[in-house]
């Protein structure tokens, strides 16, 4: 391989890397984004499964979740997919109900709910 050939080649991925870069600060899921993270979330997750109402522990332990609630640094968008990916899995079978509560930078509450009607 040439000089040139490995340049254009490097020019290519690292232009590339950069566009990607770029995408992702217009979509809401920024699992790869190598930009700043300007923005806290705070949340609380109720589960009912099987028709028990889990404790704020045992939901965020069902989810993998660590607790942060006082400062989640991702775009909620991460829970929900964890959520989805997990009850789509996993506990297809436990007739799960959740409901996310969040608020983005201390802006008005929002929620989720799983399964999505």
């Amino acid at each position: 391989m040439t000089e040139r050939t490995r340049t254009l080649v490097a020019c290519i991925i690292l232009a590339s890397q950069l566009g990607l870069v770029v995408q992702a600060q217009f979509t809401s899921r920024r699992y790869f984004c190598w930009a700043p993270n300007d923005y806290a979330n705070t949340f609380s997750l109720h589960v009912k499964a099987n028709g028990t109402e889990l404790t704020e522990d045992q939901a965020l332990a069902r989810y993998h979740l660590e607790d942060r609630r006082s400062s989640y640094e991702n775009p909620t968008t991460h829970i929900m997919d964890m959520v989805r990916q997990y009850e789509d899995s996993y506990g297809r079978n436990d007739h799960a109900e959740v409901l996310l509560r969040w608020s983005l930078n201390g802006h008005e509450e929002q929620t989720w709910r799983w399964p999505q009607n």
